[in-house]
C-alpha cells in the first residue's frame, strides 16, 4: 500500500520526548533557548518523532552487539536544522559498522532532507532493510511536507540503488563521467543505447538538474557501472510522477 500523509497533524509532547529518551536517544543542542519539542512543532510540525525513532531502533539495534550512540541535535538559527544520528562504536568499519544519519533542513518555506549516510553490517545486507528504511522515512517526509530528498550516491552499490529508487541526477559532469566509463566498458551497440538516454535529456536540457538515471539502472549492462559510480541526486516530492515512482519502489 502506498505511503500517504497521516490523516491528522501530529503534535509532539514532552511525554513523547521522554519516551524517545527511554529508547536511548540523547539531545545535543548547546546554547539553545528552545526545547526540542517546541522546535519540532514550530518547524517540522506533523513529525511523529517517537514512531520514527522506534522504527529505526527496532530495525537497527538487533544488527550489532556493539555499543550504540543515538543523538538528536538541532539548530534554531536560519536555516533551521534537525539532525538524527544512530551509530555503533565500530561505525568506521566498512564490513561491520552501523551508521544512520539524516539532516532535516527548513530554509524559509522549503524543507529538505539530506540522506547523509546509511551503512549496516554486511551480515544484514541484501535483506530489504534499505527499502524499509526509505519507507519509514517517506512517511514522516510526507507528514511534515518535505519538498526535496537529497543523496550523495557514493557508498558500495549506492549509485545503482539510488538510481533504481528513482532519484534524479543533478550534476551533468558526473553523468558525463559515468557515460565515459560506459564507453570504455561496453560493446558499441550497448553503449549506443546508454548514450541515447544521455543525449535525449541533455539535448533538451543542457543545464538540466533532473537527469533520469533510473533509465540507465534498468539496463543490465549498466548495473556494474552504476554500482561503482559516484553522483549527487534528489527527488522532488512535489513532482507527482517522481513521488509515485518512489512510493512504488519503497512499498514494492
Amino acid at each position: 500500500m502506498p505511503v500517504s500523509p497521516s490523516p491528522t497533524k501530529h503534535i509532539i509532547t514532552e511525554a513523547e520526548w521522554l519516551s524517545c529518551q527511554a529508547l536511548g536517544f540523547v539531545l545535543y543542542a548547546p546554547g539553545s533557548k528552545t526545547s526540542l519539542v517546541d522546535f519540532l512543532n514550530a518547524n517540522f510540525d506533523g513529525f511523529e518523532l517517537l514512531q520514527f525513532l522506534s522504527e529505526i531502533n527496532n530495525m537497527l539495534s538487533p544488527m550489532t552487539s556493539k555499543k550504540l550512540t543515538k543523538v538528536i541535535s538541532f539548530d534554531e538559527k536560519d536555516p533551521q536544522e534537525l539532525i538524527i544520528q544512530y551509530f555503533s562504536e565500530d561505525h568506521d568499519d566498512p564490513q561491520n559498522g552501523l551508521v544512520f544519519s539524516r539532516t532535516f533542513i527548513k530554509d524559509n518555506n522549503e524543507k529538505t532532507v539530506m540522506h547523509d549516510f546509511f551503512r549496516i553490517p554486511k551480515t544484514a545486507r541484501n535483506q530489504g532493510h534499505g527499502k524499509t528504511m526509505l519507507k519509514i522515512g517517506l512517511q514522516q517526509y510526507l507528514n511534515i511536507g518535505v519538498d526535496l530528498i537529497k543523496v550523495h550516491a557514493a557508498l558500495e552499490d549506492g549509485g545503482f540503488v539510488w538510481a533504481k529508487a528513482h532519484f534524479t541526477a543533478v550534476n551533468k559532469p558526473e553523468m558525463s563521467l559515468i557515460l565515459a566509463n560506459a564507453k570504455l566498458s561496453l560493446k558499441a551497440e550497448e553503449f549506443k543505447k546508454v548514450k541515447e538516454v544521455f543525449d535525449n535529456y541533455y539535448n533538451q536540457e543542457p543545464d538540466g538538474k533532473a537527469f533520469p538515471i533510473n533509465k540507465w539502472s534498468s539496463m543490465p549492462e549498466m548495473v556494474s557501472i552504476l554500482r561503482n559510480s559516484d553522483w549527487h541526486g534528489e527527488i522532488n516530492l512535489n513532482n507527482q510522477e517522481l513521488l509515485t515512482n518512489f512510493n512504488d519502489y519503497v512499498t514494492g
